[in-house]
């Protein structure tokens, strides 16, 4: 009797299993894929980030010639730039500095360790962005200090800070001491892609703390003050000597953390390589060629998004500093180059893609998470 029950009971969960699989076998679906197909087509439903970059704006992982532009540009050479930055682990620091609110000036006490980076590919130098942390001046007082980040094969082309666009050092005359004021040596050109990729390299025992990362499509000044008068504000923005103020750069990092796209990750999830991507900002400006566009211009005025990354205040009980992490970025543009030189004969027509798939791109990787781990994927690595 306990024997029929028992085969009873079986033969009905197999029963119920066949039902569901036959259930599930009538969902309709398309071809199957290979899994780095799947990878390629963007983030899965099972999984919360993309496992390399988020599709066409990916840097690192696309060629540099399968770049497309929404209208039409005429012939241009696409160039690619990279660089390899460490950021290392900042040491608290307690001062005062001077805070406006309302044009009332207090000084105002801060203690903290943060690191905020910015980047963005829109400028017309080899200047991609910047690292800005807090130190002690001469005088016991909080000040910025700044270190750019800079992509050394842009360094010949858009000199926007003497005043010269050309796409080599300008030649000097040995016999009049002039510059070389040759129109075709001026180099124009526009944003196609800016990845980045960070890293924590803090040794495990010492690993904590968070870091907050945040793709604005607004502008921003980083300067201490400017004036509204007509042709001063981007000249005095442009000048990347003029260091931010402790008050500018401590509202930067208060926006980051009140942002509500804002992502968060800790200090052991970045142990593990991650990305996030850039993105058109301002359909016109990311289809203007320019020749003497500075960083800070492109931060006050982006033609692609600001990344801001904050790697927040944070001290190891162990080593006593704030974590070390490890920055790549890879950055595609468009140029036009002088007619007869080397990369002028290189230029070609740039496809020219639907508005119907620009706008798709655009929306898919602006709803995508800021950061994503990478994993092993199609394309090339670096």
């Amino acid at each position: 009797m306990q024997d029929r029950q028992a085969q009873s009971a079986r033969d009905k969960k197999a029963h119920q299993l066949r039902l569901a699989a036959a259930s599930i076998a009538s969902i309709p679906k398309g071809p199957a894929l290979k899994k780095h197909q799947l990878f390629a087509q963007g983030a899965l439903k099972s999984f919360q980030f993309a496992p390399r970059g988020h599709g066409y704006y990916d840097a690192f992982v696309q060629k540099p010639d399968t770049a497309c532009v929404t209208a039409t540009t005429g012939p241009a050479t696409v160039i690619t730039g990279y660089s390899s930055d460490t950021i290392s682990a900042a040491d608290p620091v307690t001062g005062t500095y001077p805070s406006t609110t309302n044009g009332i000036t207090v000084p105002l006490e801060h203690t903290g360790s943060a690191t905020l980076v910015i980047f963005n590919p829109g400028s017309s130098g080899h200047v991609v962005g910047e690292i800005l942390s807090l130190g002690l001046s001469s005088s016991g007082d909080l000040e910025v200090r700044s270190k750019e980040i800079k992509c050394s094969q842009f360094t010949g082309i858009g000199n926007a800070t003497g005043g010269h666009s050309h796409h080599d050092l300008p030649i000097r005359d040995p016999d009049v001491n002039t510059l070389d004021t040759d129109p075709t040596r001026q180099v124009e050109q526009i944003p196609l892609r800016g990845s980045l990729r960070i890293r924590n390299i803090t040794e495990s025992l010492s690993v904590g703390g968070v870091v907050r990362m945040l793709r604005y499509n607004g502008g921003f000044h980083l300067m201490p003050q400017y004036s509204t008068a007509a042709g001063d504000q981007y000249s005095r923005a442009d000048n990347p000597q003029q260091p931010a103020s402790p008050d500018t750069f401590l509202r930067l990092c208060a926006m980051v953390r009140d942002a509500p796209r804002t992502k968060v990750f800790s200090g052991h999830e970045l142990m593990e390589m991650h990305q996030t991507n850039t993105y058109p900002a301002d359909f016109v400006r990311s289809m203007a060629f320019e020749s003497s566009r500075s960083f800070r211009a492109s931060v006050a005025a982006p033609a692609y998004c600001n990344l801001l990354i904050l790697i927040d205040d944070f001290v190891s009980s162990s080593s006593l500093v704030n974590n070390s992490y490890e920055i790549n970025v890879m950055v595609h543009r468009a140029a036009r180059f002088g007619i007869g030189t080397l990369l002028g004969s290189m230029a070609r027509d740039l496809r020219v893609k639907p508005p119907a798939q620009a706008q798709q791109d655009h929306q898919e990787e602006a709803s995508k998470p800021t950061g994503a781990p990478l994993r092993p994927g199609p394309g090339p690595t670096r």
